[in-house]
């Protein structure tokens, strides 16, 4: 949506100029007029399955999707004067419910992006890479990125090919930003008298005396004004074919000369981005194609609205010209097309308001519009991502509704004798198992020769199958296998191994579409951040949550001054990677925390990971041994970052967390700024983290120390103890007896031998 303007861009375009790109607007419009109407017919009918709205039919005459029930409305269509409709009309909307799998699988996590320096030896290049990494996390936070993904995989689903329109906007909701004015005057540096200055030529001599005191004066800069500007950010919207118009024969967005973005806008609107073209909106016709807005119009409302039912509706078109399309004139216009190539080397960007010319500029289509393909496909248009479900759709409908009515029709119709069967007296009852309603047979006949019962329809057994076959044909024409998503797989066993491979079979279908979004999305982030680099007026920053410290956030700056080097072409992270949801990422910390290992123990439980963790398996009243410790230590940070030096606290820090804490700061990207912006604040940090050194090292000597002391002093009392035991032994003083002479033994108790 343009921004609101007072002024009429067109006043000073020569009026030849104004014709010519009217007419390449309307030719552009008109081409390949047939194939736009059946693209348009196949992105309609899936926005009607989406919503549920299955049971329709083609009308040429009013070139739409109509329900038969509601063909009683409109007398003159197909020949179906008084047709009602079918009867059974259930829809189990399994297009929906594949589609939203999908959408919920594919955007599970936002594709990430780098900016890789031109230079990787060069300072400036490295800090510029940093510094557009930061703006591409902060468009992302500017266009709610979550929605963004969802509304964008839902126009694959539906219609295809995605149309990311990207421009800088600027609001006052966004902020303001105060932008200081100068002037120079010359001053005398005696009295300080100011004399304006008409003319540079007075700043070149500086030989005019003061007209107060007569002191030469000099020049200076002073302020002049502060002036007040919106900020602006840059605005993502998507869109799909029903809205954009592109070329079909072309191979990619670059071969298409043209770009037609079309919406249905009251006309009160439109009077207040265009006033001067206002008095011309009441007086002119919508100019609205009826194929085109009727593919616009929301699904189910179609059939009860016409394209013209709404005469305060407005079609406001946008075009975006390439240079060369400007061929496309008439060759008896060359003069015109020297214009155009001189006003608009870059292309042209042409609005109207029905056929009122609005508003012309020159901009350049690539850098305001980018292009996402879903699929694999030869030329620009590839196919919807539930376009081969439609016809699994319709044939589970039609199945779903034949067994409902067989099942009615199970209980089969009576015909009786009035003669035999009192129906007044019959109807006067309800019917009750059991009960016993009086009848009397003809003469001469018995009593069930006077009743007559239908035949009961029957459900054929193959139909279970088909259903179930058809289930399996859905899953299988989309990718939406059942474990994707945690679902049972077709395995009677359903190991953990089986359904591993069964995701992961499932995985490498989506992969395609996923890949080739990344590709597409890091286009998008580059072609944004050169934007907002652009329309940057000065330093901007942005809040984070700290991942140290809970419930406390931390500024990230954007300054230009970071932005002076050069970038190579972005590169998407993580393109071959299917994206990984919240149940898959805690299933593989479980498996990691299985392997039991030293190194990924250490990783997974450090410090900068330990809340991670705990939001990871959502238990977030986990108490995390040493938090606290890093919580105050990022709190001591933030206080030193003011200029205030910080002791450390020997009898309650763990010094051992708080120099960690300190070291990732300082080696991280905020304290590698902190380093160059505010070197004070770094060197008190660096001098909190020597204190810390100093008494861990203390810690551990004296430990040493103590360990020490008390070896020695154990080893002391073993010699003591063992001089203790020798002094309690008496020394041997005569040599024992041998032979005849040594002392007898007594004789064993109870007259037992040796």
């Amino acid at each position: 949506m343009p921004a609101v303007s007072k002024k009429d861009p067109t006043k000073d375009v020569p009026e030849d100029v104004q014709e010519a790109l009217k007419f390449l607007v309307h030719k552009y419009e008109k081409e390949d007029g047939w194939v736009r109407k059946q693209q348009i017919k196949l992105w309609k009918k899936n926005s009607e399955f989406w919503h549920g709205i299955q049971y329709i039919f083609w009308s040429e005459s009013r070139q739409d999707w109509l329900l038969p029930v509601e063909t009683r409305w409109f007398q003159e269509d197909e020949g179906r004067e008084g047709v009602e409709g079918p009867f059974y009309d259930f829809v189990i909307n399994i297009f929906r419910s594949h589609g939203e799998a999908i959408i919920s699988a594919l955007s599970a996590q936002v594709p990430a992006v780098r900016f890789p320096p031109d230079d990787a030896e060069d300072d400036d290049d490295l800090l510029t890479s940093k510094t557009y990494a930061k703006i591409a996390d902060l468009i992302q936070r500017h266009n709610n990125i979550k929605n963004l993904m969802l509304q964008s995989f839902l126009i694959a689903w539906n219609q295809g090919n995605v149309y990311w329109y990207h421009a800088p906007k600027s609001d006052r909701t966004f902020g303001v930003t105060h932008i200081e004015n100068y002037k120079k005057v010359l001053s005398c540096p005696s009295c300080g008298q100011e004399v304006p200055v008409d003319d540079e030529e007075d700043l070149l001599s500086g030989l005019h005396p003061c007209p107060n005191c007569g002191t030469p004066l000099e020049a200076n800069t002073v302020l002049d004004s502060i002036q007040e500007s919106p900020k602006s950010r840059v605005l993502i919207e998507p869109y799909g074919g029903l809205f954009v118009k592109t070329s079909f024969w072309a191979m990619d967005l670059r071969d298409s000369g043209y770009l037609i973005l079309q919406h249905d806008r009251p006309k009160p609107l439109m009077k207040s981005v265009y006033p001067w073209i206002a008095e011309k909106m009441d007086m002119t016709e919508s100019d609205a194609h009826m194929y085109e807005r009727m593919g616009r119009t929301p699904s189910s409302f179609t059939s009860f609205n016409r394209a013209d039912d709404n005469q305060d509706l407005i079609t406001h078109r946008q075009t975006w010209l390439r240079p060369w399309s400007y061929e496309g004139l008439p060759v008896d216009k060359e003069d015109v097309k020297k214009k155009l190539y001189k006003l608009y080397p870059n292309g042209a960007y042409v609005a109207e308001c029905g056929k009122i010319f609005a508003d012309v500029d020159d901009q350049d289509m690539d850098k305001h519009w980018s292009v996402f393909k879903p699929g694999l496909a030869d030329y620009i248009h590839a196919d919807a991502l539930g376009q081969p479900l439609i016809p699994v759709q319709e044939l589970r409908n039609i199945n779903i509704n034949l067994t409902a009515e067989t099942v009615e029709q199970s209980i089969g119709s009576f015909f009786a004798d009035p003669d035999v069967l009192n129906f007044g007296v019959y109807a006067k009852h309800e019917a009750r198992p059991g009960y016993i309603y009086p009848a009397r047979p003809r003469p001469g006949q018995a009593l069930d020769q006077s009743f007559f019962e239908t035949g009961r329809a029957t459900l054929a057994k193959e139909v279970g199958d088909f259903l179930n076959q058809l289930d399996k044909d859905g899953q299988f024409v989309v990718g939406d296998y059942p474990s994707l998503y945690g679902g049972p797989g077709e395995v009677a066993s359903r190991t953990l191994g089986e359904y591993q491979q069964s995701r992961v079979q499932a995985l490498q279908r989506l992969s395609i579409c996923w890949a080739l979004f990344v590709q597409a999305w890091a286009k998008l982030m580059e072609r944004c951040v050169h934007l907002y680099v652009e329309n940057l007026i000065e330093d901007e920053r942005f809040v984070v949550p700290d991942q140290a410290k809970k419930d406390n956030y931390v500024n990230v700056w954007i300054r230009k001054a970071d932005m002076t080097g050069h970038v190579g072409e972005v590169e998407p992270v993580g393109a071959d990677s299917f994206p990984m949801s919240i149940p898959q990422k805690q299933g593989l910390f479980y498996q990691l925390l299985q392997l039991n290992n030293e190194f990924v123990n250490n990783a997974l439980f450090d410090p900068e990971n330990r809340r991670i963790i705990a939001d990871l398996v959502g238990f977030t009243e986990l108490y995390i041994p040493g938090e606290e410790q890093q919580i105050k230590q990022a709190t001591e940070i933030g206080d030193m970052l003011r200029g205030t030096p910080v002791n450390i606290d020997p009898l309650v820090d763990d010094d051992g967390i708080h120099i960690e804490v300190c070291r990732n700061y300082l080696a991280s990207e905020r304290g590698l700024e902190l380093k160059k912006v505010n070197p004070k604040a770094y060197e008190i940090v660096s001098q909190h983290l020597q204190m810390h050194l100093q008494n861990h090292n203390q810690q551990q000597d004296d430990n040493m120390q103590k360990m020490t002391d008390q070896y020695v002093a154990t080893k002391q009392m073993e010699q003591i103890r063992r001089a203790a035991i020798r002094s309690m032994v008496p020394p041997a003083s005569k040599q024992q007896p041998q032979g005849a002479n040594a002392p007898q033994r007594p004789p064993a108790p109870n007259g037992m031998g040796r």
